[in-house]
């Protein structure tokens, strides 16, 4: 476990690092945060859609148990952030924070380890990608409504509906998968441009949030940044689990259900708050410590889907 969450928080160290040095000022930040979410972002999502496997029989109550849940906790975080007293912009960034997982980065290596020497290993994670696509896809829908519904003296449906169509995240994840069901291979030369683009993503991306640390005033928000936490690392894979009889979800796809909940916030969720002008210290507080608290969460995720 470990070895999957040390780098991230080092990444991150990093980019604190690097910003108390200036050499990641915000003019630059807001750069870098650009060239990730336009580009590198939407090329990680459309190839590791794209390379799927074929999923099993029990992907489609999975995904709709989890989609349930996700919403539920959206609700949660924004009642949360109401509680708390946050300005409007911080109510859409918390939401967003509380469920908004790590899923490509954290999720599927923890699965992938808990699969090892398991027959019906590639059905498993096939099944584990699929729902990770059709996942993000809702992620990137349910971020842009929760954050459009921050912005004050704006049309917030209007607003929403042309974030939702013009967002590179949403239309790369859904491109990406006609070419899994199908089974249409990208071109090697293509195959490779994206996963040179792709591997920049998460490392460049945990490096802004490193930054934002670095010029932010945390304590301002340490409230909101812990309720986002918890929400995404206990109260999400909680209400999972207790929801999954209803669904039929047992086995195999509970762990899949459990692993993919307990995962951190993402990286993703720091991305889109910056881009539609949310409150990015509070995602990023929210990644760092729903990333501590994984340490807990994705273990208890394991020993309760034995």
């Amino acid at each position: 476990m470990i070895q999957i969450l040390a780098p991230i928080l080092l990444l991150v160290l990093l980019g604190v690092f690097l910003g108390r040095l200036r050499f990641l000022g915000p003019g630059f930040l807001g750069d870098l945060n650009k060239l990730v979410f336009w580009v590198a972002l939407p090329a990680l999502l459309f190839r590791s859609v794209a390379h799927a496997e074929h999923p099993g029989p029990q992907t489609f109550p999975l995904l709709l148990l989890l989609i349930a849940a996700t919403g539920v906790c959206a609700l949660a975080g924004w009642i949360s952030a109401g509680l708390l007293r946050l300005p409007p912009l911080s109510r859409g960034t918390l939401s967003q924070s509380a469920f908004r997982g790590n899923l490509a980065y954290i999720g599927i290596p923890v699965l992938s380890y808990a699969f090892e020497g398991m027959a019906g290993r590639r059905e498993a994670f096939g099944t584990a990608v699929i729902v990770l696509a059709f996942l993000m896809a809702f992620y990137n829908i349910l971020a842009v409504v929760v954050l459009s519904l921050g912005h004050k003296g704006e049309r917030p449906v209007r607003t929403a509906l042309k974030s939702i169509f013009t967002n590179p995240l949403l239309l790369a994840g859904l491109a990406g998968i006609p070419l899994a069901f199908t089974r249409t291979g990208l071109p090697l030369f293509l195959d490779r441009t994206l996963e040179s683009l792709g591997g920049a993503t998460v490392p460049v991306a945990l490096l802004c949030i490193g930054g934002s640390l670095a010029h932010a005033r945390i304590g301002e928000r340490a409230g909101g940044i812990v309720a986002a936490a918890a929400l995404k690392a206990f109260f999400l894979p909680a209400l999972v689990y207790f929801c999954a009889p209803f669904f039929g979800i047992a086995g195999t796809e509970l762990r899949i259900a459990l692993v993919l909940s307990a995962s951190p916030t993402a990286a993703a969720a720091f991305v889109m708050a910056r881009q539609m002008n949310g409150d990015s210290p509070l995602a990023s507080g929210s990644i760092v410590l729903s990333t501590l608290f994984s340490a807990i969460s994705i273990p208890l995720a394991l020993f309760f889907s034995r």
